[in-house]
């Protein structure tokens, strides 16, 4: 699993051993792992009602997991022929596109996504920052700049310019 891809999810979504409600109200663990949706392997769940907590093993090996369906996500949101033309900086902003909002929710942004296929990058970056998933997460509205670069600033700027946005990155 790539190191790089673990800590931006980990940086977007943080990391947490105790169950929380995320910002949508929904059971949550870990980096972003939905207990709602995806309930806990039997193991992993009795070590929770016991502890209280899940170990950070137990943290990565969910994370892992939800890489590799966020992963299949994307993939099948674009289809194997462009996944396979698109860097490594792109396949990460549509693994965390859909590690975010599911399979279910990516797929709604029928635009982006045929911008995408079409190797359109600025019209694709264009229907992120017009999209309630941009604004929801904080980013900027259009003509400003508040400094910081927030998740879908970040996404949609790997998207446009096909580079890692962070310099740890690069």
């Amino acid at each position: 699993m790539d190191e790089l891809l673990m800590r931006m999810l980990e940086r977007h979504e943080g990391r947490r051993n105790k169950p929380y409600r995320c910002p949508a109200g929904r059971l949550t663990i870990g980096v972003g792992h939905n207990i709602e949706a995806h309930p806990l392997p039997r193991d992993m769940q009795a070590f929770l009602d016991k502890h209280g907590y899940i170990t950070d093993g137990m943290v990565d090996q969910l994370l892992i997991d939800d890489i590799g369906n966020a992963t299949q996500d994307a993939i099948a949101a674009v289809g194997e022929e462009t996944w396979i033309t698109l860097g490594l900086p792109r396949q990460y902003a549509l693994i965390d596109m859909a590690f975010s909002l599911g399979g279910a929710g990516l797929r709604k942004f029928i635009n982006f996504l045929s911008a995408v296929r079409l190797g359109m990058w600025v019209e694709a970056a264009g229907e992120i920052r017009a999209s309630r998933y941009y604004r929801q997460l904080g980013g900027d509205p259009a003509g400003t700049d508040d400094g910081r670069l927030e998740r879908p600033e970040e996404i949609m700027r790997m998207i446009e310019t096909g580079h890692f946005a962070r310099a740890e990155a690069a």
